[in-house]
Parts: structure tokens; C-alpha cells; sequence
């Protein structure tokens, strides 16, 4: 079943938490109708990006060992790691949006 979330809840600019069973899904709101929900672990050690993620342009950076990764493709831009992030599909439910985990 997907992870639904109410628009309201995330404010423009803001990353918020969510969890889906065991997983925890960060959504980042970019303002627009631009949702983005990743996987809240770094593929890399672990590192919670809620934590230590930082947007920038059109990447999210792990601060733990400044790995950039891109918000459309989740592909590792540079840092330590070669391994992928995982990004989510989203779908618009109106109020709301749907990630599918």
C-alpha cells in the first residue's frame, strides 16, 4: 500500500520524515507542485538525510561525507560513494500525494 501524505503537512522548502512499516521516507517539498521522497538513509554509511541532507539546485547532499546525489535520478554526482539513493515515484492525489514505496 502506498505512503500517503497530506500536502498541508510539508511546508515549501521543508524535509519531513514519514514512515511506511520499517522504511522511513523523507519527502522534501520544493514548492510548486515539486514533491521529491527519497529513502531517508544514505546509501553510503547509513547517515539520516533529515539530518544531514542539504538541497542544492537540483541535488541532495549528505553532509557526513559530502556526497551529491541527484534529486531526479537519486545517481551519485560525486563523494564517497558510487552506490545509488533511492527516490520514490510520486503521484498526485489532489490534497494529497502518493509515494509508492
Amino acid at each position: 500500500m502506498p505512503l500517503r501524505v497530506r500536502k498541508s503537512d510539508i511546508k515549501v522548502g521543508e524535509k519531513k520524515v514519514f514512515k511506511d512499516g520499517e522504511k522511513e521516507i523523507l519527502v522534501i517539498y520544493l514548492g510548486g507542485n515539486k514533491f521529491i521522497a527519497v529513502n531517508n538513509k544514505c546509501p553510503h554509511l547509513g547517515c539520516k538525510l533529515d539530518k544531514t541532507g542539504v538541497i542544492i539546485r537540483e541535488e541532495l547532499i549528505c553532509q557526513c561525507h559530502f556526497t551529491h546525489f541527484s534529486l531526479s535520478t537519486g545517481e551519485p554526482r560525486k563523494g564517497a560513494t558510487k552506490k545509488q539513493l533511492i527516490i520514490y515515484k510520486i503521484n498526485d492525489k489532489g490534497d494529497e500525494i502518493e509515494v509508492e514505496t
